[in-house]
């Protein structure tokens, strides 16, 4: 059984639990071109989370707005993949368990001037993505931010995370 779901060996992701601490530890054995192989590996998948973000929130915002739940819902899960993206990159750590939702709001203090404002709006977006995928008698007005808001924060998380990653060398 893998470590991550949707994952095979031989894979990157797989070879440590930490691929930035794993890179650290070999730079003693590897040569520098070998270590740039893993860092293009990771990158390659930084790319990737990034992408499906971007396929989450282009799926929220083409539904209907009277689809509130299903459209918090994906701009969530654009958020969640635009973080674990960032996180990758900045701290090598990488999950598919369904306890690192608890982890949304951990950002690098260096990620942007607005990194406490995205914290804060992460949990929120969390938090309402639970309403709208679990609360069944609730309605649009019990969300701690409008549907319409949620889609505001995502594209300025977005384009905060694409200049960081890429400032960062990855190639989106």
């Amino acid at each position: 059984m893998a470590l991550h779901k949707g994952l095979s060996e031989p894979h990157v992701l797989l070879a440590s639990k930490n691929v930035q601490l794993m890179k650290k530890n070999l730079a003693g054995v590897l040569s520098v071109a070998e270590l740039q192989k893993i860092e293009d590996a990771v990158n390659k998948e930084v790319a990737s989370l990034f992408r499906l973000g971007q396929r989450h929130l282009t799926f929220a915002k083409g539904l209907p707005k009277k689809e509130w739940r299903q459209r918090v819902s994906r701009l969530y899960y654009a958020g969640y993949n635009f973080r674990r993206a960032v996180q990758l990159k900045d701290s090598g750590s990488f999950s598919t368990d369904s306890s690192d939702h608890n982890n949304v709001d951990v950002l690098p203090q260096a990620f942007s001037a607005n990194v406490e404002a995205h914290k804060a709006k992460l949990k929120d977006l969390r938090d309402d993505r639970n309403v709208a995928d679990y609360s069944h008698l609730a309605i649009a007005k019990d969300l701690r931010m409008t549907p319409a808001d949620a889609e505001i924060f995502v594209v300025a998380f977005k384009a905060d995370a694409q200049i960081f990653l890429k400032s960062k060398g990855v190639n989106l």
